[in-house]
């Protein structure tokens, strides 16, 4: 029987929210049934991620839940949820969510998927930034 990792592995923005903008302030919660990892803590804590693409790797990787498998292919669904910490007296939060599927075997080799989140704020047609969100399983 191996036990199988899913890590929170990193978090990119890849479509800022516009020239009038500077860095975004963001939360992750990473949820598969019972398991759950907040980057960097639960809501409304965020880490300040850089608009120009930079991968942010900081306090990472964090441990959604890990799997046992004895034979055959497990698979789970990971649901992502970011949001966008407006700190201003003005703004509102600009949240957005995805899901990414792994099935896990027991010999399996470290695979990673990436899920794209848009951020859309309150009666927003357009997305107002884009954040791709990478979790890695592998044997632990």
């Amino acid at each position: 029987m191996s036990t199988i990792r899913v890590d929170l592995k990193s978090v990119q923005v890849v479509e800022g929210q516009g020239i009038g903008e500077g860095n975004m302030e963001l939360n992750v919660k990473v949820q598969e049934g019972n398991n759950r990892v907040d980057w960097p803590d639960p809501y409304p804590a965020y880490q300040t991620v850089d608009q120009g693409g930079a991968i942010n790797t900081t306090n990472l990787p964090q441990t959604v839940g890990t799997y046992k498998v004895a034979s055959g292919t497990l698979s789970k669904l990971f649901s992502i949820s970011v949001v966008e910490v407006d700190k201003g007296t003005l703004g509102q939060d600009d949240p957005g969510s995805g899901d990414l599927t792994f099935e896990l075997t027991p010999n399996m080799a470290a695979q990673t998927k990436y899920a794209t989140i848009n951020l859309k704020g309150p009666n927003k047609a357009k997305p107002l930034g884009k954040v791709k969100v990478g979790l890695v399983a592998q044997v632990d």
